[in-house]
């Protein structure tokens, strides 16, 4: 019998020269696995040269190595994000919180703390949302007591200061949400659908869907029928997170919104639903899909039938 040959592993460049590939511009694939499991020497070698690349170049190089990590699991650049953490431009650090969306060390608390009071409000709604992550390990009692505790008093106080922008309070309360009905979370979300403005209605969405509470199931679902794409978006993930089958028929009807996004957001939150109406509305839509939208339904579809084979394992 013939031996299959294994596929080979893609070739990475020499440090040097790929530090010197990224200082022109070039985030080619082999240039960009050249950063991965740094060293802590080789980490220092690139923190030497790293303010001396063009700051576009730099935020640049950080979304690239973000969209690759998203793409693969071979790769882990968390020592270059750390870098870009400390960067003087402001989208850099940016690119550099975001880049770290699966790291869970625990050391990142304080450093997203301190973010919080970073001079671009950009930065510091960037650093919310990547808190909100250890909000949900918190609210599972997989933080102590005592930074759990600080990091809920820290979120409240980013939502609810009337000083802060817009966009760091609905990145803060989208955060603690995770906390689920603990202070007054319940309440900054009731005023917060209520609210004039329409991103912090679509943050109190979000912050539903990220408690997990199907109480809120009846607001989420009467959003289904906005007018605003936004806030049918958000609905439907909200939706999907809270997972409750009585949501169903109006995610089949979102399945076919005029808006692209909406469509994709129902789709995947049919997934996340998993049960067997949910399956079926997904073996419809399979039917007569194409191209993205196929492979969306068809993803979603792998994730419904995982879910049910745990529940229902074979004997």
């Amino acid at each position: 019998m013939s031996q299959e040959i294994p596929p080979k592993k893609p070739t990475s460049l020499p440090l040097a020269d790929a530090i010197l590939a990224i200082g022109q511009g070039d985030f080619a694939h082999r240039v960009l696995i050249s950063f991965s499991d740094l060293s802590r020497e080789r980490i220092e070698q690139l923190q030497h040269v790293w303010t001396l690349i063009d700051a576009g170049y730099r935020a640049r190089f950080l979304r690239a190595l973000s969209d690759l990590s998203e793409e693969s699991v071979l790769y882990n650049f968390s020592r270059v994000f750390r870098l870009g953490l400390r960067d003087p431009d402001d989208v850099t650090r940016q690119a550099a919180i975001a880049g770290l969306w699966e790291d869970e060390s625990i050391d990142l608390i304080d450093i997203f703390t301190r973010l919080l009071e970073d001079e671009s409000q950009d930065v510091q709604a960037e650093a919310a949302k990547a808190l909100g992550r250890f909000a949900v390990l918190a609210a599972a009692e997989e933080l102590d007591d005592d930074t759990a505790d600080q990091l809920f008093d820290t979120l409240l106080e980013a939502a609810t200061d009337e000083y802060r922008p817009y966009l760091v309070r609905r990145r803060a309360l989208e955060a603690v949400a995770g906390f689920g009905n603990r202070g007054n979370v319940y309440t900054l979300i009731r005023e917060a659908i209520d609210d004039d403005d329409h991103g912090m209605r679509a943050g109190a969405l979000f912050a539903m869907g990220r408690t997990l509470d199907a109480r809120w199931l009846d607001i989420i679902t009467s959003e289904f029928e906005s007018d605003d794409p936004e806030m049918r978006y958000e609905a439907a993930r909200a939706a999907g997170e809270i997972g409750d089958a009585n949501a169903v028929g109006g995610l089949a009807a979102l399945s076919a919104d005029p808006d692209a996004e909406v469509r994709f957001g129902a789709v995947s939150a049919l997934g996340k639903i998993g049960n067997p109406a949910s399956l079926r509305v997904l073996r419809r839509l399979a039917e007569r899909a194409s191209g993205e939208e196929r492979e969306a339904i068809e993803e979603a579809m792998r994730i419904t039938e995982a879910e049910a084979s745990d529940e229902f394992p074979m004997e």
